[in-house]
């Protein structure tokens, strides 16, 4: 059921959301982080979910600035564990 409605919600998703949710959670993600972000969510959400994303993070590592990855690693780990027990 989570797969379907995070597929049907991350098709409509855009940049502008990326960045108000990191403000919703006092983090400030540039417009560059945010497409990034974006492109590995359409992507890769059912790794993210239910796979193993080591090498997705190590990617976005490299990507994104380093408070960015720090503070989007965080709220990974939380909404993971809160959403998909």
């Amino acid at each position: 059921m989570y797969d379907y409605l995070v597929g049907e919600y991350i098709k409509k998703i855009n940049i502008n959301d990326i960045i108000n949710y990191g403000l919703k959670n006092n983090i400030t993600i540039s417009s560059n982080d945010a497409v990034i972000l974006l492109d590995y969510a359409k992507k890769h959400y059912k790794t993210f979910m239910y796979g193993d994303p080591t090498n997705l993070l190590k990617e976005l590592k490299k990507k994104l600035a380093s408070d960015t990855y720090k503070e989007a690693y965080k709220l990974y780990i939380i909404n993971k564990s809160k959403y998909l027990k």
